[in-house]
């Protein structure tokens, strides 16, 4: 008798071909090449969302600066806090010439509170802290730029090179005259272009030690962020605020806005609204960052001070408008905006 093999029907028919496990070589190709696609999408997309977040700390911190300025003013029968961080300088008071003192000073940067000799000297976090203006301050932090690379709060005894700051006040805001020094009342009180001759605006007119001295909140600056690569913002010459040179004749950048933000410059404005600005002119950039300076910038002391030569220098001119407005006369065809 003549038997039949059983065959089980779950049992599958082996395959007439070996199947291909894998990329073949052009899959794989287009695989990494996909990969690279997304992460050179993804890469400008995170750096530019941390460029982002970072001057927006920054426009926070000049927030913080200067609402604390107006609290403090609150306080103080509308006295703002003064942009000199030292006794120097000359407060004009009754139509007279007095010493400035230290009693609103935002910033205390001498006595035990300055370290180091001559230009080397350098601010200690005590200038800060018995600043007129840190009782109304949230944090030692808050006057660090998230973009100054040279100083970290971690760092508890900051040296020379170490700033323990990065903002300064407008030195037209909180004086009886800007800086509080009468070198510069020439330059703003005499007819524009000459800087000589009769004064055209009595030097009274730039007292803005009070809330309601001040004609243009909304157009005049408070505070920047700043890099004096010849002084440091610590060292002993740089104890007033922020100042450029008002004469379109020289168009003098006296001192400069910090580089560190490769896209804008923040500051922020005396209501309280805050503003990153994008300059005009990339070579500025390149004198922030100190010598060798571009060809198209000279070197106009006493200072030194930069000028843009030839024309009219577009951002100069824009920061000159928020110096004092409402009192510092426009330039010819220049807007109020």
């Amino acid at each position: 008798m003549m038997t039949m093999p059983i065959q089980h029907p779950s049992t599958p028919a082996r395959p007439s071909t070996s199947r291909r496990l894998g990329f073949s070589l052009p899959e794989l190709l287009i695989v990494v090449a996909i990969i690279a696609l997304v992460i050179g999408l993804v890469i400008p997309t995170i750096a530019a969302i941390k460029l982002k977040a970072r001057t927006m700390e920054c426009l926070q911190n000049q927030r913080v600066l200067t609402l604390a300025n107006y609290s403090y003013a609150t306080s103080n029968a509308g006295r703002w806090t003064s942009s000199r961080t030292d006794a120097g300088g000359t407060v004009r008071s009754d139509g007279q010439d007095r010493a400035n003192g230290t009693a609103h000073s935002w910033v205390k940067s001498e006595g035990a509170n300055l370290q180091g000799t001559g230009v080397l000297q350098y601010e200690t976090l005590g200038a800060l802290e018995q600043g007129a203006l840190f009782p109304y301050v949230d944090s030692l932090k808050q006057y660090l730029s998230p973009f100054e690379a040279r100083n970290q709060y971690e760092q508890l005894a900051p040296g020379p090179q170490v700033r323990v700051r990065s903002y300064s006040f407008n030195a037209c805001l909180g004086s009886t005259r800007p800086e509080d020094n009468p070198d510069y009342d020439a330059a703003f009180t005499r007819p524009l272009g000459t800087g000589s001759g009769t004064p055209t605006i009595p030097i009274d007119a730039y007292n803005t030690t009070s809330i309601a001295t001040v004609k243009q909140p909304t157009r005049m600056m408070s505070t920047i962020v700043e890099d004096d690569t010849i002084d440091w913002n610590n060292r002993s010459r740089n104890l007033g605020g922020w100042v450029i040179q008002p004469q379109p004749t020289s168009q003098r950048w006296i001192d400069l806005p910090a580089p560190w933000n490769p896209r804008a410059v923040t500051l922020s404005y005396v209501d309280g609204s805050v503003e990153a600005r994008e300059m005009q002119d990339p070579n500025l950039l390149k004198v922030m960052e100190g010598p060798p300076f571009p060809t198209d910038y000279s070197v106009n002391g006493p200072g030194p001070h930069w000028v843009k030569a030839p024309g009219l220098d577009a951002d100069w001119e824009w920061f000159r408008a928020r110096l004092n407005p409402g009192v510092l006369p426009n330039l010819p065809g220049q807007s109020s905006n």
